[in-house]
């Protein structure tokens, strides 16, 4: 049950008729390499809403669906062409604003869909304030949830495991002809050699090094999972799989139940029995 395509009564007898739930997905619009759109981190949640909207929908549970914010926290990644980013605070405050306003209409458990890794902090932010008002705000980081749910599927930054999930969208929207190395520089020396993601390793440690990645990445695409290796049965079978577990995991949540408001932090909290 998408919020956009429902009347405003349909939505007041979701609440009312006990339901509490609503799925949020949240994207990025950023480069992912040469071959991938700059949608690919927003592309592969709506994915998952599909699916999970289907298979919901099959089993006479329906669960609201918020609209799909496609815009997060990618600072780092601009000076690619299209990458589009409204920060760490923007992204928080919208988040926060939204759920404020699903919570008056009577949400209390929130499964937000994420796909963008430097999104987490912001959410987290919002989702531990949403438990302290005595709600259940749940935090799917769907590509590293792929990952535990099957080794095969983990992946990095743009590689294949994203790829696959592009091509579970629609094939062509991956460039083939555009594959090529990361090409990462060693832009601040000899010595500390450029690895991954903000990361540089010197004497066989890894060590962060904060820096936007247009300083040194040639390509975008970063990660362990080179993506010539991505296929369409690949990305299927991951995201049917992330899907299910999400269906399912939906169900606990409904069935948890609420925690008491805690206006004050207080060790008070903690559970006795």
């Amino acid at each position: 049950m998408r919020i956009e395509l429902s009347t405003w009564p349909a939505v007041e007898r979701y609440f009312d008729q006990g339901n509490d739930l609503v799925v949020m997905a949240i994207g990025s619009t950023e480069e992912h390499g040469r071959h991938n759109p700059l949608g690919t981190d927003t592309l592969a949640p709506n994915l998952l809403l599909d699916l999970i909207e289907w298979e919901t929908d099959k089993a006479d549970t329906p669960v609201l669906i918020s609209p799909t914010i496609p815009f997060g926290n990618a600072d780092d990644l601009l000076g690619f062409p299209g990458t589009l980013s409204i920060g760490y605070d923007m992204l928080r405050d919208l988040v926060a604003k939204l759920t404020d306003q699903l919570y008056d209409y009577g949400a209390r458990r929130f499964l937000i869909i994420n796909g963008h890794g430097p999104n987490i902090k912001p959410i987290t932010e919002v989702c531990e304030d949403l438990n302290r008002r005595g709600c259940l705000a749940a935090l799917a980081n769907w590509w590293l949830m792929a990952g535990e749910i099957d080794p095969a599927w983990g992946g990095g930054h743009g590689g294949a495991e994203e790829t696959a999930a592009v091509m579970a969208v629609s094939p062509g929207l991956v460039d083939k002809s555009a594959y090529g190395p990361m090409g990462l520089a060693n832009d601040i020396s000899d010595e500390l050699v450029t690895v991954s993601w903000g990361s540089v390793s010197y004497k066989g440690v890894t060590v962060g090094l904060p820096r936007d990645a247009c300083r040194y990445a040639a390509n975008g695409w970063m990660g362990p999972d080179d993506p010539t290796k991505a296929d369409p049965g690949w990305g299927t079978q991951m995201m049917k799989g992330v899907a299910t577990y999400l269906v399912d995991f939906i169900g606990a949540l409904r069935r948890a139940p609420l925690p008491e408001p805690m206006p004050v932090r207080t060790t008070k909290a903690y559970p006795t029995k």
